[in-house]
């Protein structure tokens, strides 16, 4: 009896700690949206939760179709290319998909590779990003999969976007 009531005890405690751990997790994305933000910060809530710099859900066309699968989740950046823009392969309901790494080492690697020049800082431009967020084309002009969304972003956040990324090793 003494050994249930210990179990059951701990069992509610567990379960308080998770109820916790998500009520602040909706307080967290509660608090971004509508907060306005700029440059680095900016390009980091972008990559995290999709948000713009008035705090407003980017829209995307493509991507990977989850079928009501991640219960009301909104697809960004971090949810394929990893917390650490590394990238990787990754298994989502009913289909597997890769996703390459865009942290700034990767960046300026596939920049000077388009280029063919020697290595530059600063990596990938404005313009060759844009075509790969928006257009869904390489630099190069080929067509990306369609794994990788077109998002619908302005030109001032797609700049934090990229101004973000450069600072992830």
């Amino acid at each position: 009896m003494k050994v249930k009531m210990i179990t059951l005890g701990a069992m509610l405690v567990l379960i308080g700690i998770v109820i916790t751990g998500c009520t602040g997790l909706s307080r967290q994305s509660a608090d971004q949206t509508g907060t306005e933000l700029s440059g680095v910060a900016n390009g980091e809530r972008i990559y995290f939760t999709g948000l713009d710099g008035k705090g407003e859900q980017i829209p995307y066309s493509d991507g990977p179709d989850f079928s009501g699968m991640m219960m009301g989740s909104y697809l960004t950046c971090a949810t394929c290319h990893g917390p650490t823009g590394s990238g990787g392969q990754h298994t989502m309901p009913m289909q597997v998909m890769y996703a390459p790494p865009i942290n700034g080492d990767a960046l300026i690697e596939m920049m000077n590779e388009e280029s063919g020049e020697t290595p530059q800082p600063g990596g990938y431009s404005i313009d060759s990003f844009r075509s790969a967020v928006v257009e869904g084309k390489h630099p190069d002009g080929d067509t990306l999969n369609t794994d990788m969304p077109r998002w619908a972003i302005n030109d001032q956040d797609l700049e934090d976007l990229l101004a973000f990324l450069k600072t992830i090793p």
